[in-house]
């Protein structure tokens, strides 16, 4: 089980599943302010972005769902079964979205077809990252995991940072309008790669060891309140900013005109770009301290820094706005990375693959689904990008409180 060349396609058979995830959840962002007057049609563009803000809050309402389904099959049926089914759903409907006719051509059922394959793309992301990130760390053997957690991450958002450049090349002004379906018809094809490289992918050594027998949704929320908590809270923390960064903020500077929506995808680069590089010295840093220190480090940083960065988004440059986002970006970064590994070490075997993706899911639902609507709410209320901060604060000391209430019952455990 130590043979490094298994352990090197065991991390790229995960990490080909959570790149072609993230590629395709940034593709839907990033082209968001494109797509939405073609299926979601506005009096305005600012209106159909809207729209697609509401379909984008339905569609992760299917996450925990997912988690709970593939958490299932991965708990009972193993690790490889669960990320192999989860490829297929993503595969299928990334590719259903770029051949979808607009709302002009079908009407009503344009939408009804984005929001369906949205959904089901949604469900399957609830079973791919969690999963994929306990299949690297039980493949550490206790070694590293943090670095190793955090690398799969660098790696996800690689995949966004291919759907960036996709971004820059297809919103070139001699583009056709439709352009943007070649990128997610290529991101159905890269999902038929990993479901081809998943197919022969070993089990995780911890869950051939282990002695399992299955228990059910309600009694893992019965014994694990506080650890499903903090995994809510991690899920919505690890989704919000980033959200607040690419689904907000440069989405409504696109659709007021402040940028090109050319502008918009290089930025989108620049801003994955920091972020990856983010990952390797949080990894090391977490592995040296612990997880759970980097990650209430990073809560905060947001607390602090979430008033100033999105204040300058309302005076300042363009240049001071991409750098202003930089910073809450590697903030997310930091407190994202660890967050593998220490989602692996709050549940036992039986539970791991289900704690992790079922609360893990639901915070990214509720707390990342809602971000682009609660934020344009107070946007809207207030005529300021500033107030939005005081939604990341909140998801901040909620984390904050989370990983505490965590740690108090290790430590009470430590000592009866």
């Amino acid at each position: 089980m130590n043979n490094p060349t298994l352990s090197r396609k065991a991390f790229l058979g995960a990490a080909v599943g959570t790149l072609v995830e993230y590629y395709d959840y940034a593709l839907f962002s990033m082209f968001l302010p494109i797509m939405s007057p073609v299926f979601f049609p506005a009096d305005s563009a600012y209106q159909s972005l809207v729209k697609g803000y509401y379909v984008f809050l339905i569609a992760m309402l299917a996450r925990p769902f997912g988690g709970v389904l593939f958490g299932y099959l991965g708990d009972v049926f193993g690790r490889p079964k669960a990320l192999l089914a989860s490829m297929y759903g993503i595969a299928l409907s990334t590719m259903v979205i770029g051949i979808t006719p607009s709302y002009t051509v079908i009407g009503d059922w344009a939408l009804f077809s984005v929001m369906t394959a949205k959904t089901i793309q949604i469900a399957c992301f609830g079973g791919e990252y969690n999963g994929a990130g306990i299949y690297v760390v039980e493949h550490a053997q206790n070694k590293h995991e943090a670095l190793i957690g955090s690398l799969l991450t660098a790696v996800m958002l690689c995949g966004a940072l291919m759907a960036s450049l996709m971004g820059v090349v297809l919103t070139y002004s001699f583009m056709p309008a439709w352009s943007w379906r070649i990128a997610f018809a290529l991101g159905g094809l890269i999902g038929v790669f990993g479901i081809l490289y998943r197919k022969n992918l070993a089990e995780s050594p911890h869950f051939i060891a282990a002695n399992l027998h299955y228990n059910g949704l309600m009694m893992l929320i019965k014994q694990f309140p506080r650890e499903l908590l903090a995994g809510i809270f991690i899920g919505g923390l690890a989704t919000a900013p980033f959200s607040t960064v690419l689904l907000f903020v440069m989405p409504v500077l696109t659709t007021k005109g402040f940028i090109t929506n050319h502008q918009f995808m290089l930025i989108q680069c620049v801003l994955v770009f920091f972020a990856i590089i983010t990952f390797i010295p949080v990894g090391i840093m977490a592995d040296k301290k612990s997880p759970a220190a980097v990650m209430r480090f990073s809560c905060f940083l947001l607390i602090i820094f979430a008033y100033p960065m999105l204040s300058i988004v309302d005076k300042g440059s363009l240049f001071s706005i991409i750098v202003a986002m930089a910073v809450i970006v590697i903030i997310n970064e930091i407190f994202l990375g660890p967050s593998n590994a220490y989602l692996k070490n709050r549940f036992p075997m039986q539970y791991r693959y289900r704690g992790s993706s079922f609360s893990f899911c639901i915070g990214m639902s509720l707390f990342g689904g809602l971000t682009p609507i609660v934020e344009n709410y107070l946007y809207k209320a207030t005529g300021k990008f500033s107030v939005t901060a005081l939604w990341l604060i909140l998801l901040g000391l909620g984390a904050l409180f989370s990983l505490e209430w965590v740690r108090r019952k290790q430590k009470a455990t430590i000592f009866q």
